[in-house]
């Protein structure tokens, strides 16, 4: 390990060295142009990477966690576990395969590792929210989902001269919503500090059928302290300290109330140049350190603990060469995580005592091998690990004059070596995985992942194509490795298997965008194969009956490996019906549709249902209005012995006024969700009987910028 650890860190210097000292011989400056789009659809011409504001995608969001910001965004879901929960589906793609950033750095938390487990990011606190996808993507990782990056003040250019300034505050009904914060700047030439806060609660909300649904109240808050010093015009320094708390309960079928009290520590140091070199626009250093903490608990018995500490390093640099302008992005990250099972005894982490007698270690583990066929534990599900990863990624992109106007090529790399530690001390010695079981359980692995993609921007007439074709590796992770145990908040026996094989697909999208006068279509489809796709899958004995662990009388659920295809495609239409004093009002209509199935034609469980939307948008100047009829078709193609679930139709209206002040920018706004108060399940939740989604609610607030 200790080797690893300086050859990492030696490779990761000889990579900046390599980086600076191969950019210093170009002749031509370009600009790379930076898309933010500010419209409903927030699509643009380059298909790899769409952006909106926070501010707006809030407006059309049913909630505040990051899936329900997003669901309205073209092959965009959010898998709900209650209205704490909910992390973004991206083209079918979940967990480990969607990669979500804050500014350019990893988002320290464990939402891919579990349903119940929250996504550590604030929204409301970001000022826009990209995805990325293709080439572009491969920049930060190799997901088959793509990355999502919430970008802040942190991520933004250097604050503009003066005092500026943030206030936002909202009220809703149903489940009791405040929510309130802001943010506010101060900067001269030179420096700039900041401050940024923002806190929502709610309260246990109501059903489509009036039925009170308890433990899914949430509270919400971050406060985030940054500085930044302007050495000279080119360069600067940034530095940031964050602070994230989520306390959210479980709506599950157990008789105990289940929580989860997350908080999560955050500081960031970063430098910047503007053209320091030939062919280089702007080159980035980052250390972000992150500590993340949250224990499960029922009825204030603390049975679970989980724990991530993350540094991480990077250098980036924006380029170009010739005609190639992209991104290269050097990155180091020591990640290291520990968990805790035991009933009320999971205070703090600690080292299991040992016996010292041989025949004692694994003994529990191997009778319930002997009696049952499987090891099950009721020990610590999991060794400590402490996980090094080194990462190259970038991309490129140019235009293809000798073949005509509106050709570009793009091109992407993603290289991934990882040395991953397991420490068995923490479990309990009867529960060890013994080596007369498996003398390799524990052993360190070294593993290298390489992915590559390549796109192309053509016109087919007057409909723009792109099309991105893509090969990517991604290593199972430590929970899909080494989880073997109970998890409280799921009521779930998990068995991980720890020879998983490397999961790798083949990733084709292909996006159409036309337009005419008065409408604009946008086709985007996919089709991915996979090789050794990653999934958790209910046990079954012979007879057809589930499998339940011995200790909890729970559900099995057993890490499996299949071949995949996903396929699917959302069609957009945007219809100018008339001009009402100079401004469009627009109807909008967009399909999406999905398939996932195993290479035998069985179903995938949890395959999002397709749904239907039509919409009135109308934004003159001093005020806007949009109504929405969303119709989430039933969810009948599914696995085996998974069940089916209704459809059922969902209508939100937003309404906004900007009056005129001369003392800063105003909005007051109000919005209504499920206005038919529809009762509704999300297909994707595993806790879709127990918490359907909320019944009819009303919100306002008001925000000011100055």
């Amino acid at each position: 390990m200790n080797q690893f650890y300086k050859n990492s860190h030696r490779f990761f210097w000889m990579a900046v060295f390599s980086l600076g000292f191969s950019v210093t011989y170009a002749e031509n400056k370009q600009v790379l142009p930076q898309i933010t789009v500010e419209s409903d659809r927030s699509d643009d011409q380059d298909a790899q990477k769409t952006s909106a504001t926070t501010e707006r995608l809030q407006q059309q969001a049913s909630g505040e966690t990051l899936g329900e910001y997003l669901d309205q965004q073209s092959n965009v879901d959010s898998a709900s576990y209650g209205p704490g929960v909910g992390r973004p589906v991206v083209r079918g793609m979940t967990g480990y395969r969607v990669k979500i950033l804050q500014n350019d750095t990893e988002v320290n938390d464990l939402s891919a590792m579990s349903q119940d487990h929250a996504v550590g990011v604030m929204p409301k606190a970001s000022e826009r929210i990209e995805l990325l996808k293709g080439p572009s993507s491969l920049v930060y990782g190799a997901n088959a989902g793509g990355t999502v990056r919430l970008v802040d003040s942190a991520g933004s250019e250097f604050p503009k001269q003066g005092i500026h300034g943030q206030l936002d505050g909202s009220m809703g009904t149903n489940n009791q919503m405040v929510s309130g914060g802001g943010r506010l700047t101060a900067s001269s030439e030179n420096f700039s500090i900041g401050i940024a806060g923002f806190r929502n609660q709610t309260e246990d909300y109501t059903d489509g059928h009036g039925n009170q649904i308890k433990d899914s109240d949430v509270l919400t808050e971050q406060v985030k302290l940054f500085g930044g010093w302007r050495y000279r015009p080119s360069g600067q320094v940034f530095f940031s300290y964050a602070k994230l708390h989520k306390d959210y309960a479980i709506p599950n079928a157990a008789p105990e109330e289940t929580r989860i009290d997350m908080t999560r520590d955050s500081y960031e140091f970063r430098l910047s140049e503007e053209s320091p070199f030939n062919h280089v626009d702007e080159l980035k250093f980052d250390v972000a350190y992150s500590d993340y903490l949250h224990d499960e608990t029922e009825n204030d018995r603390k049975d679970g603990l989980f724990g991530q500490k993350a540094l991480t390093s990077s250098l980036s640099a924006d380029y170009f060469v010739e005609d190639w302008l992209g991104k290269l992005m050097f990155s180091y990250r020591d990640n290291e995580m520990k968990v805790c099972h035991e009933h009320g005894g999971c205070e703090e982490f600690t080292t299991a005592s040992r016996s010292g007698i041989e025949s004692n270690v694994g003994a529990s583990l191997e009778g319930y091998v002997d009696s049952r066929g499987l090891p099950y534990s009721h020990g610590h599900p999991m060794p400590n690990t402490d996980t090094k990863t080194f990462m190259f990624g970038g991309d490129g992109k140019r235009p293809i004059e000798s073949w005509g106007d509106g050709f570009h090529l793009s091109l992407g790399a993603h290289m991934k070596f990882r040395e991953m530690e397991a420490d068995p001390s923490n479990i309990q010695e009867t529960w060890v995985v013994p080596e007369r079981l498996d003398a390799n359980y524990y052993q360190t692995e070294n593993d290298f992942a390489g992915s590559l993609s390549v796109g192309l921007l053509h016109p087919i007439g007057k409909v723009d194509s792109e099309v991105n074709l893509s090969y990517l590796e991604r290593l199972p992770s430590v929970d899909e490795l080494y989880w073997n145990g109970i998890h409280h908040a799921t009521d779930s026996y998990i068995f991980g298997n720890r020879y998983l094989n490397k999961e790798r697909s083949v990733n084709l999208d292909w996006d159409l965008n036309w337009s005419t006068s008065s409408t604009e279509w946008t086709l985007s489809s996919y089709a991915y194969y996979f090789w050794d796709y990653i999934y958790q899958d209910i046990l079954y004995d012979d007879q057809g009956n589930k499998v339940q662990d011995p200790f909890h009388l729970s559900d099995v659920w057993v890490t499996k490996q299949t071949d995949t295809v996903f396929a699917g495609a959302s069609l957009r239409n945007d219809w100018t019906l008339l001009k009402w004093n100079n401004t469009p009002v627009v109807l909008v209509n967009q399909l999406e549709v999905l398939s996932a199935t195993r290479t035998n034609g069985d179903n995938l469980p949890r395959t999002a249902p397709y749904n239907w939307l039509i919409g009135l948008n109308y934004e003159p100047e001093s005020w806007s209005a949009k109504l929405s009829v969303k119709q989430v078709f039933e969810a009948s193609a599914v696995a085996e012995n998974e069940t089916k679930t209704p459809g059922y139709t969902w209508v939100s209206a937003y309404a906004d006024w900007k009056p005129k002040s001369d003392y800063g920018h105003w909005r007051l706004w109000i919005k209504g969700e499920n206005l038919l108060d529809s009762y509704a399940q999300n297909h994707l939740s595993f806790l879709k009987d127990t918490a359907p989604l909320v019944g009819r609610q009303l919100s306002a607030g008001v925000r000011v910028d100055f």
